[in-house]
């Protein structure tokens, strides 16, 4: 036994090895790159502006919302705050001017701000990987390591933690943890935190139904369900309290908004027409399909298997109407697990991660019609189309098809990596 643990600890070491010698790597082309290929290229990002200002406005004592404008989850700005006091300690510019686009270059912390975010970015991904070996180890899965070491240096995130610099990278950690904790049977602290992830970004209130699905009696789902929706009212309604205006702001998101990738975005733009009125009535859809997906789910938790979480991420992105392809990063790491499975269910997630990544461009070209050409139009189409079919097909699969009883002692060989 000793000497399993002790391998498995190995194993742990040589993941986070590989994957941050791979990171590193990435981030020295990515410096390479702009100091001697391309010295017009965006190193800050426009979000990172937006973390900067976030984060100065917390370390000037400001409240978001009231103080100065804030469109994400109310924590959020809590944790850009010590980024940027890492970045000041390092240049020893302890400036609190707020920046823009064009004058952001001005303070010379901001460049190794920059790097400060994309590197935090990089360990909350490989800490993800971490999860994800360990929640397949679990399952006796002789793949595990495969999985979380290609799932962490897959190319879409060593874009997104590089070049991109996206937080969407910090996902996937606030999806897993809830997950792992509830495998474990840590219940109480999974809740909380799925509670305090939704504090930093609101993906992880998808994971809700995991509250009925984990607990083992009426009372403990009563009990649970309590202690959630007490810890988002005690993180979210102080800051509502202050400016109900502004917080109330920022899900007043517009289909046709900056970035949003989904369907109803490019069917919008694209046939000039108009959804924006109507635009309440996709939460509304979406809040009433993950209903019944959880639904099925908890009906059917006798064969449950945390993959099927996935389902729950994949009707978001299919039904709401504020779509990014940064969100794919929710559902990266069960699409790996995926892809080392036995039937088409590798096929269909090779695809959807193929599809997935490219999803994003052909949308955007859809959406400012700058492909000239009827081909390139039909064919973005096809691709666009695509990935919301095999979304649609996978969310079938993974809730009714694909299931594992998660009351079975030990997976045999054989079972290991079938659903």
């Amino acid at each position: 036994m000793r000497s399993a643990k002790i391998h498995k600890s190995r194993k742990i070491l040589w993941l986070i090895l590989i994957s941050s010698i791979v990171y590193a790597i990435t981030l020295l082309i990515h410096f390479i790159y702009i100091r001697y290929f391309n010295p017009d290229f965006q190193i800050i990002i426009a979000d990172q502006v937006v973390f900067f200002n976030r984060g100065m406005g917390v370390l000037q004592g400001r409240v978001p919302y009231r103080d100065f404008y804030v469109k994400a989850a109310s924590l959020s700005s809590y944790l850009w705050a010590p980024l940027i006091l890492v970045s000041m300690i390092g240049t020893g510019d302890y400036s609190t001017d707020f920046v823009n686009y064009e004058n952001y270059m001005s303070s010379s912390s901001m460049m190794l701000l920059s790097y400060t975010f994309r590197i935090f970015f990089v360990i909350c991904i490989i800490l993800s990987a971490v999860l994800l070996y360990k929640l397949e180890e679990k399952r006796n899965n002789k793949h595990s390591f495969l999985i979380a070491l290609f799932y962490c240096i897959n190319p879409f995130f060593l874009h997104m933690a590089s070049f991109w610099g996206s937080d969407e990278c910090i996902v996937p950690l606030l999806i897993l943890l809830p997950i792992y904790l509830y495998e474990r049977g840590n219940k109480t602290l999974a809740n909380l935190t799925i509670v305090l992830g939704a504090g930093l970004k609101y993906f992880p209130i998808l994971l809700a139904p995991l509250i009925w699905i984990y607990s083992k009696n009426w009372r403990e789902r009563f009990l649970q369900s309590i202690i959630f929706l007490l810890g988002l009212t005690l993180i979210e309604l102080p800051f509502y309290l202050l400016s109900p205006s502004e917080f109330l702001f920022q899900f007043q998101d517009k289909i046709t908004a900056l970035g949003n990738d989904g369907i109803l975005t490019v069917i919008q733009e694209f046939f000039s027409l108009s959804f924006e009125n109507q635009s309440f009535i996709f939460p509304i859809l979406t809040l009433f399909m993950l209903g019944f997906v959880g639904l099925v789910l908890f009906l059917r938790r006798e064969n449950w298997s945390y993959h099927q979480t996935v389902v729950l991420l994949l009707v978001y992105l299919i039904f709401f109407h504020k779509m990014q392809i940064s969100y794919l990063a929710m559902i990266i790491p069960f699409l790996y697990v995926g892809i080392f499975s036995k039937g088409s269910i590798k096929i269909l997630n090779i695809l959807l991660f193929f599809f997935g990544v490219l999803e994003g461009y052909f949308a955007t070209r859809l959406i400012d019609r700058s492909l000239d050409r009827v081909v390139w139009q039909v064919f973005s189409w096809l691709e666009v189309s695509i990935f919301y079919i095999l979304m649609l097909i996978a969310s079938f699969i993974y809730t009714i098809k694909y299931v594992q009883p998660i009351t079975a002692p030990l997976f045999t060989e054989e079972t290991i990596i079938v659903y």
